[in-house]
């Protein structure tokens, strides 16, 4: 198991994104739907190959 992270965009495309989002321009709830708190990580690593639908899985620090 790993844990790993990732960010992309930069600049203005980051900040016209964000400001996307504030103002709720977009849907985000196909690309959310798994998330895990961090104690059930290893539950959400198992159960990754049960959901092939979910496009990110979030672990939530708490």
């Amino acid at each position: 198991n790993s844990l790993k992270g990732s960010v992309a965009g930069m600049g203005e495309d980051m900040h016209d994104a964000l400001t996307l989002l504030s103002h709720g321009r977009f849907q985000t709830e196909a690309f959310t739907r798994a998330t895990f708190p961090l104690e059930d990580i290893q539950r959400a690593f198992e159960t990754l190959a049960e959901r092939p639908q979910d496009l990110k899985t979030q672990i939530i620090l708490n």
